[in-house]
């Protein structure tokens, strides 16, 4: 909002029209509007200028009428009782008490037609009421009195948790706050480090009470301790019993509305002010001039029913003037002034001149912290055990404060690790300091608004007294410790959020570094951006009755026994309750899970967890190794041992370990899905068949695996198998490979049925497709990568068998290896929005420059820690890239993955002919051939022997007879690529598959000009095709089938979520494209990347047509409800079944659709597509279809040569495969001249062959 062109002539408009401030020597004419008009649900906020040298403060109004219809002349001197007379004008005049130099003023329109008041982010109540709340209006100004200009300012934002959940949650937390609000000063005290090294010593130091020499060891997270000070007052914290939730009604909820009469005195008692202060002027007026006063004329005077305001003076004395007398004023001044005006004025006039000066309160600016404000601290301390660290990582919050606490007497960089534990890591003080800083940076950090980074971090060294025996060489120990520390810091992304200096203290005895550091914990806290932010008063109140029922042992409780609650509060809308329960969730209060799409969301949106702790309490005793069943006599010791030993948890124990909360079985089941701590097992075959008696649900629960040292014994790499790493440059915790690894085993059982083969701590083999198998294996945890591998599988028993058929199987898919890489991104994506924002990984592949290592001075080492990547999205996207060594040629990784999707070749690449009719010479005969083709040609001739065309002849699988019949021409390359081109439908899906057997004989030279002569056809695909990869089969198809209509499409085929490369090929095709097709499915509605497509082509309004592949609701549950609830899909899974014409016809019924939908937005490239007849359509379909299995199955079982099997089978469609029956050479389209006209042509179907089936 800004100022109006339109103003009072005392008015000055300036900083692009955002501040007007009034002349210093007029009290009136300070008359301003809007620049626009506004509707209800707007809030806006001004900065007031302040002097002390007027009686009468601002007045503020809505109006209906357009200023811009009036003139700066048409303006009165004050608004009031002016606009009041006027229609569709509504003023109020603002209490002088609310306003003061750099006061904020802002004002909040509601649903209801009220405007609220907040000064200096206080409530004060509602200012006006009754406004058209379906109108908009324009809002006015008069800059009065004491107030000698506005700025118009930013409002404060709401708190970033609401912020966060979108403008419906800020509309609700803008309308709570519509009933009051109050400042909450409030953060979290997070304790953390290794275990014994004083954390729980140092809270009791902080909190003043008396060290302890034994102190017990911490379970889980001790939420127990909460603490208040005053802020400024450097005392000592008081201890909070119970818990804790801020007071809500410190603040007076008046409505300034309601305060009618009290507004109305000061508006009188200011216009009698002003009347005798005008008298006085008169009088000195007299006095200097040694005139005979005239009688102040009645334009002058007349101050009608407004707080007229004069230039106030020093009173003056009474030896030196006269008071005027009552007599002495004209009646025309009181003139339609009320009756208590004229009151005023005579009581001002009998009163002492000392009286008689307008005595004013000092006023000053709110702070956002006062020095006076309580703040409070929740204090956390983390217990230091692996088996917590998951679970743990999900409390970590940007509202805290964080201290890492070491013990100074231990060698900070000795590796310690528990000795209970087999398989747990021995991590140094330095690593350990890494590991916490590191997930802090991944879970909370944020930058404020200047530029510092929160949360704070500080460190502090315990057992001060333990480095020596007196005090300096204590100093000089603790200088080196401390030094040692700061060196290991230096460089590491986190050092933004350390607090300096470090500290060291001493914990059991009174040390004055004690509180010191006390007094910085309370700067650095006053200092954080949400402390003192305003929360609604009745969300406050309803902490505090979610704190009673805390300290009454209540731990959950029904979605509707919060709404009961909150309904007493006056929180009756649904929208509000749910933002309110998941800011609470966001801040820590409670958890609540009301957004979700799955049916464990559905569970979880009916609870509420009350008590954090108690959750952690259930959720460790899953979890960790130490707990145990009490029971001594418990007959189900047996899945006790499978748990500990497999991670495999049977249901019946759940009764045992959640004893307490049999009842919230379900909902603390679907929590442990939630945060993918566990997942659902299948049942064996012979549990599903019921041939185990009392079977049971069994889950998997990767935090219970034990760790595998020797994998290289769980499973036989072959030279042929596919290996590529997820870097997680510097920090991978365990906790997120488990996450991953319990995604992991979902997704596999989705597309395959089948259980995970093993399952350890740091390594797991899946299940992919029949053919496919693969492994995760986390490195060391000083390498931060997890590798990647991807098998082809065998049948044989034996490891020696298992390998020597490895090595001469073909490599895996490409189709697969991009399908395994396509998942682990998207996890990880959503792993990341979820629950690490700031996680950092990239996929990467081994470099294959076999340089020589430092370590071992070995060429090509293949140690882990030896090993060096290059990025794989860089690979995809260049021939050749820079390592660290040398130049590298990426054509080894390339073809392990689908070539990037290529325009520029659709329709006929290539005239219709037949290879008989050219009498062998192809070059002659045929003169219109592209030159690319020649030139591809002329390479291939002239190509050394095991690269030249007889060679690629043979990988393409031709049999001796068809080469001999090339060798026969004249240029027996350009026969070979002209008939494999045209027998393969004559399109760019045979160029795609010809590219890749020439990069098998690298060829790469050939390559290059096929790939120019792509970029030099190449045009701005019509369509875009937005996908989820699990669809990528269909999607194909209905590209084909768009293709042949006309429609150059644009698709994704083995790089979705590939990095920064991929997104911009993504933006540009989005941006070019005249339509957007997506293909909806379950999946694609939950896929961030697919939501992100889809919302940029809704703000590019593109077209939309959504495709339904497979049955979802409709219109979709999440984000992308809001684009396609308007739109009409094609269900292309309704077709075929009873009462249809067939699959086939039903489905093309749906192509045609979908076409004519495309026709709207765009027109078909006719110039390139030749004529089909229905038969010829038919046979296609019978090609695509039908006929590709037994290709498959024939090639497999001759061995052509290895090409064709190592292509995916999801892309050997590519290659149409025709009618088996005819064996002879290619000929197409060759059709009898002299045939009558009406001849039947079915016999010509049969004649236009494609390679494959000459091979056949």
């Amino acid at each position: 909002m800004k100022f109006h062109s339109v103003h009072g002539s005392a008015v000055t408009v300036t900083e692009n029209r955002t501040v007007a401030v009034r002349s210093d020597l007029e009290f009136c004419n300070g008359i301003v509007f809007s620049d626009h008009a506004i509707k209800a649900g707007h809030k806006f906020c001004i900065k007031l200028s302040c002097t002390q040298a007027w009686s009468g403060a601002l007045r503020v109004g809505f109006t209906l009428n357009d200023p811009g219809r009036f003139t700066p002349a048409d303006l009165p001197k004050y608004s009031v009782p002016y606009f009041l007379k006027k229609d569709y004008f509504w003023i109020r005049p603002i209490s002088e008490n609310f306003t003061g130099e750099g006061y904020k003023l802002m004002f909040y329109i509601g649903i209801d037609g009220s405007v609220q008041l907040f000064v200096n982010n206080e409530h004060k109540g509602a200012l006006l009421v009754g406004l058209p709340a379906d109108r908009a209006f324009w809002v006015m100004f008069d800059i009065y009195g004491n107030t000698k200009g506005i700025k118009i300012v930013k409002p404060d934002d709401a708190p970033k948790e609401i912020t966060a959940r979108g403008q419906e949650a800020v509309k609700a937390y803008e309308s709570a706050c519509t009933s009051g609000m109050k400042p909450v000063c409030r953060t979290r005290l997070m304790l953390v480090g290794k275990d014994g090294s004083g954390k729980t010593s140092l809270k009791n130091a902080l909190l003043g009470q008396r060290p302890e020499v034994e102190v017990s060891r911490t379970t889980g997270i001790d939420f127990s301790t909460s603490c208040m000070f005053t802020v400024g007052a450097r005392e000592p914290w008081s201890v909070i019993a119970g818990n804790y939730a801020s007071p809500a009604m410190d603040i007076k909820e008046a409505s300034v509305s309601c305060d009618v009469e009290a507004l109305e005195e000061e508006y009188h008692q200011a216009i009698a002010a002003n009347i005798v202060q005008e008298l006085y002027q008169q009088k000195r007026k007299m006095s200097a001039t040694q005139k005979t006063p005239k009688p102040p004329s009645r334009e002058s005077q007349k101050l009608s029913n407004s707080s007229g305001a004069k230039k106030l003076s020093k009173p003056p004395s009474a030896s030196s003037l006269s008071n005027p007398k009552f007599s002495e004023i004209p009646q025309e001044t009181f003139k339609e002034v009320p009756e208590r005006v004229v009151q005023l004025v005579q009581k001002l006039l009998d009163a002492p001149p000392q009286e008689q000066q307008k005595s004013q309160d000092s006023v000053t600016l709110a702070t956002k912290v006062p020095d006076t404000a309580k703040m409070v601290l929740d204090i956390w301390d983390f217990a230091a055990k692996e088996e917590y660290y998951t679970i743990q990582q999900m409390f970590l919050s940007p509202r805290a404060l964080y201290v890492f606490v070491f013990k100074l007497n231990q060698d900070l960089e000795e590796n310690v690790s528990d000795k209970k534990y087999a398989y747990s890591e021995s991590l140094s003080t330095l690593e350990y300091l890494d590991f916490w800083l590191k997930s802090i940076l991944a879970h909370t950090s944020s930058v404020s608004s200047s530029s510092t980074f929160s949360p704070p971090v500080f460190i502090v060294g315990t057992h001060r007294d333990c480095l020596g025996e007196d005090d300096e060489s204590i100093k000089k120990a603790v200088e080196e410790k401390l030094g040692q520390v700061q060196d290991f810091l230096v460089g590491k992304p986190y050092i933004q959020h350390l607090v300096t200096p470090f500290y060291a203290v001493n914990n059991l005895t009174d040390d004055s570094l004690i509180a010191e550091f006390r007094i910085k914990l309370e700067e650095a806290s006053c200092r954080e951006p949400y402390i003192g932010e305003q929360i609604p008063i009745r969300w406050i109140r309803f902490e505090q009755e979610v704190s009673i029922l805390k300290n009454n042992g209540a731990n959950y409780a029904t979605y509707d026994q919060m709404s009961e609650i909150t309904g007493h509060l006056g929180i009756v809308e649904s929208t509000e309750v749910s933002t309110m329960l998941k800011f609470y969730h966001d801040l820590g209060v409670l958890i609540y899970y009301g957004s979700g799409k799955s049916a464990v969301d559905n569970l979880l949106r009916n609870t509420v967890i009350l008590n954090p702790k108690w959750l952690l309490e259930m959720i460790s005793h899953v979890l960790s190794v130490q707990w145990k069943p009490q029971d001594k006599w418990n007959l189900i010791r047996d899945k006790w041992t499978r748990l500990q030993e497999f991670g495999i948890l049977e249901e019946p124990l759940l009764d045992t370990l959640w004893h307490e909360a049999r009842e919230q079985k379900p909902l603390l089941l679907g929590l442990l899905e939630k945060f993918d701590l566990a997942c659902q097992r299948l049942p064996s075959v012979a549990e599903s068949q019921g041939l185990i008696h009392g079977h049971n649900r069994s889950f998997y629960v990767p935090a219970r695996l034990t760790k595998c040292s020797e994998s290289n014994s769980l499973y036989c790499m072959g030279e042929n198998d596919i290996t590529f790493y997820v870097n997680f440059h510097g920090f991978l915790p365990g906790g997120l490979f488990q996450r991953i690894i319990t995604r992991t085993t979902k997704w596999s059982q989705d597309i395959g049925g089948q259980n995970p083969y093993f399952m350890y701590k740091n390594i797991a083999r899946f299940f992919l497709d029949v053919e496919h198998d693969f492994l995760l294996e986390m490195a060391s945890s000083k390498l931060h990568r997890i590798k990647v591998v991807i098998l082809r599988v065998s049948e044989s028993e034996s490891d020696s068998e298992r390998r020597q058929l490895s090595n001469a199987m073909s490599p895996p898919s490409p189709h697969a290896c991009a399908k395994v890489r396509n998942f682990l991104e998207s996890c990880l994506s959503d792993i990341r929005e979820m629950w690490m924002r700031r996680i950092s990984y990239s996929v990467v592949a081994r470099c294959p420059c076999e340089c020589v290592c430092e370590t071992h001075k070995k060429e090509g080492c293949l140690d882990e820690s030896c090993l060096h990547f290059l990025n794989l999205d860089e690979c995809l996207a260049n021939k050749i890239v820079m390592c660290d060594h040398r130049r590298v040629k990426t054509s080894g990784i390339r073809k392990f993955f689908p070539e990037p999707l290529t325009l520029g070749f659709y329709g006929p690449v290539l005239p219709s002919m037949s290879l008989r009719d050219l009498c062998g010479n192809i070059e002659k005969n045929c003169p219109n051939l592209p030159s690319w083709v020649k030139s591809a040609a002329k390479l291939l001739n002239n190509g050394e022997s095991g690269r030249d065309w007889n060679s690629l002849a043979r990988e393409l699988g031709y049999k001796q007879n068809q080469i001999n019949l090339f060798n026969d021409d004249l240029n027996p390359g350009l026969a070979l690529l002209a008939d494999w081109i045209v027998a393969g439908g004559n399109t760019g899906l045979a160029v795609d598959a010809l590219t890749v057997y020439l990069e098998k004989l690298d060829r790469e030279d050939v390559v290059e000009i096929i790939q120019k002569a792509k970029d030099q056809e190449q045009g701005p695909a019509k369509v875009f095709l937005s996908y989820q990869w699990d669809s990528q089969d269909e999607v194909k198809g209905l590209r084909s089938q768009l293709e042949k209509s006309g429609f150059t499409c644009w698709m994704d085929i083995g790089q979705i979520g590939g990095g920064d490369h991929l997104y911009a090929k993504i933006d540009e095709a989005i941006r070019n494209c005249k339509a957007v097709i997506c293909c909806v499915t379950p999946k694609f509605t939950t896929s961030q990347l697919c939501m992100k497509e889809l919302s940029l082509a809704d703000l590019l309004r593109k077209p939309i047509i959504p495709v339904m592949i497979e049955h979802t609701i409709w219109p979709p549950p999440g984000g992308m409800a809001l684009i396609l609830s308007q739109l009409v899909y094609i269900n292309m899974k309704g077709v075929g079944g009873h009462g249809g014409t067939g699959i086939h016809a039903d489905r093309q019924d749906k192509y045609r659709e979908i076409i004519q939908r495309l026709s709207l937005h765009t027109t078909p490239d006719t110039c390139h597509l030749e004529p089909e007849t229905d038969t010829e359509s038919k046979k296609s379909h019978l090609i695509e279809h039908e006929m590709l299995s037994n290709f498959t199955e024939y090639t497999d079982r001759n061995s052509m040569g290895g090409s064709l099997i190592s292509m995916p089978l999801s892309d050997m469609h590519r290659l149409p495969v025709p009618n088996f029956q005819a064996q002879q050479p290619i000929v197409l389209r060759q059709v009898d001249s002299g045939a009558a006209p009406n001849a039947r042509t079915v016999e010509q179907v049969n004649v236009s062959q494609c390679k494959i089936c000459s091979i056949l």
